[in-house]
């Protein structure tokens, strides 16, 4: 086992030659097996083979490979390009609602305004079941845009002051007599943005035995570019000079499945076609993902390596790979799964030889060989006669007789609707799914059954939808929304579902959790509106729950109908609760208030009157009760001073009485003193 000082820094060699290793052992090259199997599918999709046996045999090719994939294709981008919303990222708090919702819809904008998402889709789907994976490539793509604008009349200050920013250059300008500035500057636009292309089979790359794209130590985009695109790319001159001119491999034109992709148009050779000059010369480039360890640090890690030729064209350090892939038929511990398309080339070959047995019989029969007696035709060449009604001359009535034929066997129909049923087992599209004739909707046969049947023949279809949604899709609607974050600078207005809406990455969260809405086909979309609706119903009709069933509940219910429906500029048909005015009564609602009021005001005053008046009539009581019992105390009092006056008379008098009769006493013994007897 070799120690840390053991190992030695990457020089460019040696990082050309472990490229080299994993290039020509990589899975998808030339002569891969893989390679081989991909040809033979585009093939038999463009209806190339079966070839004849003879050239005098039936051309017809039986096209199960071709309707197969078409058929799978096209339900599953009804799933996911219906014209709903499908990528939602998780609110990460209560607060966080209505973020979530801008950064859904600005994420879904990048990926199907900004970038076409149903060809996308359509390509990596296709590519998928013909090519057992479906590969596209995400990536931030800084690009700009130069615009010429001119100026007058603009003194050296201004001018200055105009140029002053980095994105305007001064083309030309000249001063009038007075002095002042007349010219041309040209102003650069930033129009940089995430880009999303779907990547040919043939252009992907991977080490053999990979399991996942996750844990591969090599894994590469090649590509063809002009020295012209080089150039534009922004890589050094001396580099693009030392590319060369005799590499090996310059060119995809020459690959087997490129070939067979365009041969059925007749398509010429690019060079061919607009001849060869140095400037649009074009060498194959190896956009490589890497584990390397350059640094001789003991670790490898990951690094995005660009080559042409042996020339190194750019090397750096990065965190993760800008693929993303869709295998329709995973397989278990390997990144290529099964070939969709290629389960049905041998049902295409059964097909193909039974139905043209049916038509060669068929023509023989109407045009037969002949016997021919030796001498018994006059002219040999009146037999060859293809004319309706021709006159053969003979010397015999049995000069000719035609040459006995095989019957058609008659269990050849049978086999080839055996071959029907074979076709939909593998491709798991029904001919319930694909169109319904006369033979199939009977009386015992009602809609409700169809939709049964058509259900269940989709069970392999939705688990394929499923993948793609959850290998694909999510994975995509991360990436893009994480490019977005990382990239961004500046805040954009963008319209969103009918709404002019201001975007600014800046202030995103770095991380979100992304959930992907589906629904197989329009009638599930149906379903899902006739379920809102029915709840609607429900909440409105019952007296109980209408009291919970608020006008915000219900603006949201008819919002999420007309979205199931694919009506996304819901703000043309509903207005939010919250943006409505308060509600105005009309004249009579007013005037009766008005009256309701006045009235509620006239009983409100003989509320008051009467509450006075008892108050009055209780205080009026309480006074005269207060005055009575003053009275009889009054009138007590005086009783009670006359009787006290009686009381003193009485003794003033008796006190009168005794002093008079003590007086008289006095006199008497006065007058016994001095009387004569005495």
């Amino acid at each position: 086992m070799a120690k840390l000082s053991d190992y030695q820094p990457m020089s460019d060699d040696d990082i050309l030659k472990a490229l080299d290793v994993n290039i020509k052992s990589a899975i998808g090259y030339y002569d891969s097996e893989l390679s081989k199997e991909r040809k033979k599918v585009t093939d038999y999709y463009n209806a190339a083979l079966p070839r004849p046996q003879h050239e005098g045999n039936s051309k017809y090719i039986s096209q199960d490979v071709y309707t197969g994939v078409q058929a799978m294709t096209a339900n599953l981008l009804e799933t996911f390009a219906a014209g709903h919303k499908i990528v939602k990222f998780a609110p990460q708090n209560p607060d966080d609602i209505e973020m979530a919702r801008v950064c859904s819809s600005y994420t879904e904008h990048v990926m199907f305004k900004q970038n076409d998402g149903l060809g996308l889709f359509q390509s990596v789907i296709m590519d998928g079941l013909m090519a057992r994976v479906g590969v596209a490539k995400v990536f931030w793509d800084n690009r700009s845009e130069f615009q010429e604008e001119t100026f007058s009349s603009l003194t050296s200050d201004e001018l200055d002051l105009l140029l002053a920013g980095d994105d305007v250059t001064l083309i030309e300008s000249e001063a009038d007599d007075s002095g002042l500035l007349t010219g041309t500057i040209e102003r650069e636009i930033d129009t940089s943005q995430v880009c999303i292309m779907p990547v040919p089979p043939e252009e992907f790359i991977i080490e053999p035995q990979a399991k996942s794209l996750d844990d591969v130590d090599f894994v590469a985009h090649r590509t063809t570019k002009s020295l012209t695109e080089l150039r534009q790319m922004g890589y050094d001159e001396d580099k693009i000079a030392n590319i060369g001119s005799d590499d090996e491999d310059v060119t995809l034109e020459t690959d087997p499945e490129i070939l067979a992709r365009f041969d059925h148009i007749g398509a010429s050779r690019k060079n061919d076609a607009y001849g060869y000059i140095d400037q649009v010369r074009e060498v194959m480039v190896y956009e490589c993902y890497v584990n390397l360890d350059p640094d001789a640090t003991g670790e490898a890690t990951l690094h995005k390596v660009c080559k042409a030729g042996n020339q190194i064209l750019e090397i750096e350090k990065v965190d993760r790979r800008p693929f993303m892939v869709f295998c329709p038929l995973p397989t278990p511990h390997s990144f290529f799964g099964s070939s969709f398309a290629g389960k049905l080339i041998p049902t295409q070959n059964a097909k193909t030889v039974l139905t043209r047995g049916v038509l060669d019989h068929t023509v023989i029969s109407n045009a037969p060989r002949f016997i021919v007696t030796k001498g018994a035709v006059v002219s040999p060449k009146e037999i060859t006669d293809a004319r309706v009604g021709g006159i053969i001359n003979t010397t015999r009535p049995d000069a000719i007789t035609p040459m006995p034929q095989a019957p058609l066997n008659p269990f050849i129909f049978q086999t080839i609707n055996m071959l029907n049923e074979d076709a939909e087992d593998k491709s798991s599209v029904s001919s319930l799914s694909t169109g319904l004739n006369k033979d199939v909707i009977s009386k015992q046969n009602s809609a409700q059954m169809v939709e049964q049947l058509v259900t269940m023949s989709q069970q392999r279809m939705k688990i394929m939808a499923r993948l793609f949604a959850q290998q694909f899709l999510k994975p995509l609607a991360y990436e893009v929304y994480r490019l977005v974050v990382e990239n961004e600078q500046a805040m954009k207005i963008v319209e969103i579902a009918g709404n002019f809406v201001p975007i600014d990455p800046r202030t995103w969260a770095e991380k979100r959790d992304v959930t992907i809405e589906m629904h197989l086909g329009v009638s599930e979309q149906e379903k899902e509106a006739q379920k809102h609706l029915a709840l609607h119903q429900l909440m409105t009709q019952d007296p109980t729950l209408a009291p919970l069933y608020s006008l915000e509940n219900k603006y949201n219910m008819m919002k999420a109908v007309l979205e199931a429906n694919g009506i996304l500029n819901v703000d043309e048909y509903l207005t939010n609760p919250a943006m409505l005015p308060p509600p105005q009564p009309n004249p009579a609602q007013e005037m009766q208030m008005a009256m309701a009021q006045k009235q509620l005001e006239i009983q409100e005053r003989q509320t008051v009157v009467a509450e006075n008046k008892v108050t009055l009539d209780a205080q009026k009581a309480q006074t005269k009760a207060e005055l009575d019992e003053a009275k009889a105390e009054a009138q007590f009092a005086l009783q009670a001073d006359q009787q006290d006056l009686k009381e003193q008379q009485f003794a003033h008098k008796k006190n009168i009485d005794e002093g008079e009769l003590a007086l008289l006493r006095q006199s008497d013994d006065l007058r016994g003193i001095v009387s004569p007897t005495g």
